[in-house]
């Protein structure tokens, strides 16, 4: 148990792990949300203070007029203070010369004459080596050349917008690391509420008797029902395994108390035998049931060999026609005595199946035995035939055959036996027990010539059904 429980390597908690990874969703989500807020705060405070820097710029341009020849302007105060404190405001009003009439005489930007008629212009520009935000518009005056305008820049500091900007973005990232904070620690109540079905399933086993393999009784949210249905299948698979480890314990006792007692009651018989015939008569009386108690363990077990392949599901593709070849020239390399008739019939094509080669060819040696031995007076045939679906292999002799009275008992293990027969009543047994395990079938029938046959009937292989050897 310890060795078996090495394997399994504690990694690190499905709960930490969950943590992790909604935390990371969360970090990247607020950083994401972050950068949309800082991005759309500086495009609102731009806007807003670009809609204030035209809107001054607009009132000088129409407190601009033209008068005997000369462009003249009155720079209403509301036009400066309109745009706040905390900023530098800058303007230059130039005649269609180009020539500065009022403002600041250095403040020279570039004037984009063929754009003044689309309406008020908005430029980043410098003034004295520090970033400005300008407003440039024009007003057409009644004269003559190729600018006709009188143009009003105001330009602006971007220190107000800035602060601005900072501001709605610092408030955006307390609100948004606050949200984060209550989102994971919402989050890691609720991964820890969600986990708990886990925790009632671990105790649930934990508290179990070693000897309780009865089915988990738990209400388990449906994620976690496949999990408790694939325990509950393995205690099932396991409770049948240890009944059936049991029942072959328990049936390996109590078939073998009988013949083991009487192979000492006769051991201390030939203690007391005085004259050399009664010694020889209970010597071969001793060899036969020694001979009788080895093919009872042998069939015991294969019996259990049998039951615990077929709990094992080894399936692989087996090639039913070799598998019949070889049985039946091990079992005929063991017989003194051959039938008269004696015949292998195989069709050309292989017969595939789906099964496990070591329970089948024992599931093949038990009926070829009990022909051998019970059966086949002058003839054993074995055939097999096939019709697409499934195969069907015969076992034909022409011995007395088995009363259709027995026919379902013999079926069991360990039912009585018929006749002189000895044993354990296992090989038919045996063979029904592994036809069972393969999908397949077991019959016995009289034929019209007085024959009898016992029939395997197995499903064929069905490469396009998704079956894999």
């Amino acid at each position: 148990m310890q060795n078996r429980a090495q394997h399994v390597v504690a990694g690190r908690s499905l709960y930490t792990r969950l943590v992790i990874r909604v935390g990371a969703v969360l970090l990247v989500s607020a950083a994401a949300l972050l950068i949309a807020i800082w991005i759309s705060t500086q495009f609102a405070a731009r806007q807003a203070y670009d809609r204030i820097l035209t809107g001054s710029a607009l009132q000088i341009a129409e407190n601009t007029w033209y008068d005997r020849g000369e462009v003249n302007v009155d720079v209403p105060l509301a036009a400066l203070s309109m745009l706040g404190t905390g900023d530098h405001a800058i303007y230059a009003v130039f005649d269609p010369q180009g020539r500065v009439i009022a403002g600041d005489g250095e403040f020279r930007p570039e004037i984009p004459w063929d754009a003044l008629e689309q309406g008020p212009l908005l430029r980043d520009g410098q003034y004295l080596g520090t970033p400005v935000r300008m407003a440039i518009i024009g007003r057409r005056m009644p004269v003559a050349g190729p600018h006709p305008w009188a143009v009003i820049v105001l330009a602006q500091t971007n220190n107000a917008r800035m602060s601005f900007a900072q501001s709605l973005g610092s408030k955006a990232l307390l609100v948004i690391v606050a949200m984060s904070v209550l989102t994971l620690v919402a989050a890691m109540f609720t991964l820890y509420q969600a986990l708990a079905p886990l925790k009632r399933i671990e105790a649930a086993i934990r508290e179990r008797d070693l000897n309780d393999l009865s089915p988990l009784v738990l209400t388990v949210p449906a994620e976690t029902h496949a999990l408790v249905s694939a325990i509950n299948a393995f205690m099932q698979r396991l409770a049948v395994h240890r009944a059936t480890m049991r029942r072959v314990i328990g049936d390996a006792a109590h078939q073998l108390r009988t013949p083991v007692t009487a192979l000492v009651a006769q051991m201390e018989l030939l203690d007391g035998v005085s004259s050399e015939e009664q010694r020889r008569r209970h010597l071969d009386q001793l060899r036969e049931r020694t001979r009788q108690l080895g093919a009872l363990v042998n069939q015991l077990i294969n019996h259990a060999m049998v039951q615990h392949r077929n709990d094992s599901r080894l399936q692989e593709r087996v090639d039913l026609g070799q598998l019949v070849r070889a049985r039946m020239t091990e079992v005929l390399s063991h017989r003194e005595r051959m039938p008269a008739e004696l015949s292998l019939d195989l069709p050309p094509l292989p017969c595939l199946i789906k099964g496990d080669a070591i329970s089948l060819g024992e599931a093949i040696k038990n009926i070829l035995d009990n022909a051998l031995q019970y059966g086949a007076v002058g003839l054993l045939q074995v055939r097999l035939d096939s019709d697409g679906d499934t195969h069907q292999l015969h076992f034909i002799d022409d011995g007395p055959g088995i009363d259709v009275s027995d026919w379902e008992r013999l079926r069991k293990p360990f039912s009585p036996r018929s006749g002189e027969r000895n044993g354990a009543s296992l090989g038919l047994s045996i063979v029904e027990e592994v036809m069972r395990a393969h999908g397949g079938e077991m019959r016995f029938a009289y034929l019209p010539d007085g024959h009898f046959s016992v029939v395997l009937v197995f499903p064929a292989w069905k490469p396009d059904s998704g079956q894999a050897g």
